[in-house]
């Protein structure tokens, strides 16, 4: 449903149908909001991945210090 369900169904005086169509815009249009962040928060996961050194790998000094443990 959409806002013109939403203004048809107030110019009919079913407030019931309104209630349902304004519940139906506004979740579709929360939903909309939410999956455009999600997939921005989603880009910066891959953008700024810092991958995790394991205990046998040798570390540089470079890194260390990066890490504040130099």
């Amino acid at each position: 449903m959409s806002a013109e369900n939403f203004v048809d169904a107030l110019s009919n005086a079913d407030n019931l149908g309104a209630e349902t169509a304004f519940k139906s815009a506004m979740s579709d249009r929360v939903g909309d909001a939410l999956e455009t962040k999600r997939r921005e928060v989603a880009g910066t996961f891959v953008r700024n991945h810092i991958p995790e050194v394991e205990d046998n790998e040798e570390v540089s000094s470079d890194w260390l210090a990066w890490k504040g443990r130099a």
